[in-house]
């Protein structure tokens, strides 16, 4: 007669507790790997953001190097110009792509429509540009600020306020120590008049304006054209780009009864040396192209047509030579 098997009560419940035990440990490592890979997404998307480019995921601190103090020369206050030029939203052409910053941060001319210009505001006091961020649970937002003052009650600003309050505008500002340009704003994130102050009391007679968009985005460094006038129109057929004082920018237009190469350029002395000359293609079947060699030197060494809807920006390098700015291309 077999001997009755008794379970042990104990065993069991050991072994009921060792498998809980498994279970409640492979919980808590699934917890951990869950809020790491969380973590792990919201870094890279960070990272994304605040590249500014998109071409790469990660940003390199190899990009930006060492970083030296300055002197007080590079720190001290008020240092943009009183005129800050006020670019309307719908004054930008939204046929002709918004110029991208190249690598230098460098952004070229913005493309207006026909007939419309660039026109600044004098403040009474110097600007203030302000650039603000703050790390939230996802990612790092920030906000622009532009602020300045116009002296008076004049009618002109009373007539902006009503028209214009709430309105989108692309800014760009002069740094007085460099002679730099800066701009800040594009056509599809531009920034807003959110805030206004029209003081008439015993103290002053002034309106505050403040300009603000929701960005990361820095200013750029604005190597375009400050557009005052309208273009002159390059002549039909001519090789040589004749630039004339005080004009930037150029319409070129079809041959009378072929294509023709653009290949030198006149009319420039010691003094024209930095400034920044606009193409504007308006040609089609006859476009005139400008190729790379002694007097247009270009971006890799390749060709530009001048067919409708087509820019490019030089700098004048010297009397005879203008170099291509990188980013300011738009080939149709």
């Amino acid at each position: 007669m077999k001997a009755k098997k008794i379970s042990n009560p104990y065993k069991k419940g050991n072994e009921y507790a060792l498998r809980k035990g498994k279970q409640f440990l492979l919980s808590i490592l699934t917890i951990f790997a869950v809020v790491f890979v969380t973590m792990l997404v919201q870094d890279l998307t960070n990272i994304f953001l605040m590249s500014g480019f998109g071409s790469t995921l990660f940003a390199s601190m190899a990009i930006i190097g060492n970083v030296d103090d300055v002197s007080d020369r590079y720190t001290s206050g008020n240092d943009i110009a009183y005129q800050v030029y006020l670019i309307q939203r719908r004054q930008i052409d939204p046929s002709i792509a918004f110029p991208r910053p190249n690598s230098n941060r460098e952004v070229g001319t913005v493309p207006m429509m026909n007939g419309e210009y660039m026109h600044y505001f004098e403040a009474h006091t110097k600007p203030t540009y302000l650039g603000s961020g703050e790390k939230g649970d996802v990612t790092t937002t920030g906000t622009n600020t532009i602020t300045f003052i116009m002296g008076g009650n004049r009618v002109k600003l009373l007539n902006f306020i009503e028209e214009f309050a709430g309105d989108k505008f692309v800014i760009i500002f002069k740094e007085m120590s460099s002679g730099q340009w800066f701009i800040v704003g594009s056509y599809d994130d531009p920034m807003v008049l959110n805030n206004y102050e029209n003081k008439h009391d015993g103290d002053g007679r002034y309106a505050t304006f403040t300009f603000t968009r929701s960005s990361i985005f820095q200013p750029y460094v604005y190597v375009g054209n400050i557009v005052t006038v309208a273009p002159a129109t390059h002549t039909v057929d001519a090789t040589a780009l004749n630039i004339s004082k005080g004009v930037d920018q150029y319409n070129v237009p079809d041959g009378s009864a072929d294509t023709y190469a653009i290949s030198s350029v006149i009319g420039l002395t010691d003094n024209d040396k930095g400034r920044s000359i606009t193409l504007i293609g308006i040609g089609n079947a006859n476009a005139a192209t400008i190729a790379d060699g002694s007097s247009f030197v270009l971006e890799d060494g390749a060709t530009w047509t001048a067919k409708s809807g087509s820019r490019i920006t030089f700098r004048i390098m010297d009397t005879s030579t203008l170099v291509e700015i990188s980013g300011t291309r738009v080939q149709s």
